[in-house]
């Protein structure tokens, strides 16, 4: 598996931990953000392969940093992670191009697959609708 870069957005300490170990074992490079703010600017100066964001962090909810990051960066991939996401809140996030939605908590192999859809999403140029991958 090639290496990767990506983008962490995300106010906890523990979410970060357990991801970059995750990622760490996938070859792949976090750049960690504690802010949708801090995502932007990170955003301006330095390309990414995906940026994996939570869906509430301490300026800004996943949906708005979604189209905010994606006017800055056309065609970035964005997936989000969250508890129980409902029916409008997909709706919604599908508005905002984020490709997909990963339920917590993340594991190593659901960290894999979001991993391959990037590469995927990067080969075809982005796009895609939101779903979950719960059940990966």
């Amino acid at each position: 598996m090639a290496a990767s870069k990506i983008l962490f957005a995300a106010g906890s300490d523990c979410d970060f931990t357990l991801l970059e170990e995750l990622f760490d074992r996938n070859n792949t490079t976090v750049h960690r953000v504690r802010s949708g703010e801090e995502a932007l600017a990170t955003l301006r100066t330095t390309s990414f392969e995906l940026m994996l964001t939570d869906l509430e962090m301490p300026d800004m909810d996943a949906i708005t940093l979604a189209r905010r990051a994606r006017r800055a960066r056309p065609g970035l991939t964005v997936f989000m992670y969250t508890d129980l996401p409902t029916q409008a809140l997909r709706r919604e996030i599908g508005e905002a191009g984020i490709e997909r939605i990963f339920d917590k908590p993340l594991s190593p192999k659901l960290v894999r697959y979001l991993l391959w859809e990037a590469r995927r999403a990067s080969e075809r140029g982005g796009g895609g609708d939101a779903a979950s991958a719960k059940g990966v």
